[in-house]
């Protein structure tokens, strides 16, 4: 009888420590984490969000990208419009209905103007990449600035004579007098130019124009106000040159 007894007591505790195993674990609550990929934390650069959760039984993500904006997918891909500093959440669920929270501060900047300039597509400015390069002025226009840049496109230096052009880029003195020429000081947006002249870094004045389009000596904006981190791009349709610097010959 009494072995019975303790048979019984044996088999109570071990279903109670079973029930007790069961309970512990269903309010096991879940922990989030997550990672994020990106070459760059650049406004309009795609980043990889990877969730890195350690339950294996998570039914459900919910991302909170900071900007009101969600996702709930697993492994969602984002891209950020604006500039600024952004908390991203996630939220993730098990099937026991247990939610736990992850959260990472990310920074979007703007490019600066020769990282602008030299990933654009649409138009390019390669020629123009190339010329900063070429006359050592890329670490100026990297600088704190700010600049307002007439950037004219790949499509307005082809309008110069070819083997004009190649003298020039083998010239470092003349070619960064025609870049700074284009180059004024400080962060003019279109809204702020208004009929006159404005001196360049190149030491002598462009003479701008506000009419039904923004002229610049003559040559349109045909793309103005492309803000970037240390200033703005006004895109133009020619190339602009100072009179310190002869012209190619008709």
């Amino acid at each position: 009888m009494k072995k019975n007894i303790l048979v019984l007591l044996v088999a109570m505790c071990l279903l109670v420590g079973i029930l007790s195993g069961c309970t512990e674990e269903k309010n096991e609550v879940p922990e989030a984490s997550f990672t994020y990929q990106v070459d760059n934390e650049y406004v309009d650069t795609e980043i990889s969000f990877t969730d890195t959760s350690e339950d294996d039984d998570t039914l459900t993500w919910m991302w909170d990208f900071g900007n009101g904006d969600t996702s709930t997918e697993q492994n969602p891909k984002y891209t950020y419009a604006e500039a600024g500093n952004y908390t991203v959440t996630l939220n993730v669920t098990d099937e026991n209905d247990q939610t736990d929270e992850y959260s990472v501060d990310i920074t979007i900047t703007l490019k600066d103007i020769v990282t602008t300039a030299d990933t654009s597509d649409d138009p390019t400015f390669s020629t123009l990449v190339t010329a900063l390069t070429a006359a050592e002025l890329v670490e100026t226009l990297q600088g704190d600035g700010p600049f307002t840049v007439f950037a004219p496109t790949d499509a307005a230096f082809d309008l110069l004579n070819e083997t004009w052009l190649l003298n020039l880029l083998a010239d470092e003195t003349n070619l960064s007098k025609v870049l700074t020429y284009h180059v004024v000081d400080g962060k003019v947006m279109s809204s702020d130019l208004v009929n006159g002249t404005v001196m360049t870094l190149e030491g002598t004045n462009v003479t701008i124009v506000v009419d039904i389009n923004v002229t610049v000596d003559g040559v349109t904006v045909t793309t103005p106000d492309i803000e970037c981190k240390n200033g703005v791009i006004h895109i133009i349709d020619e190339v602009l040159l100072p009179d310190s610097v002869p012209g190619p010959e008709e």
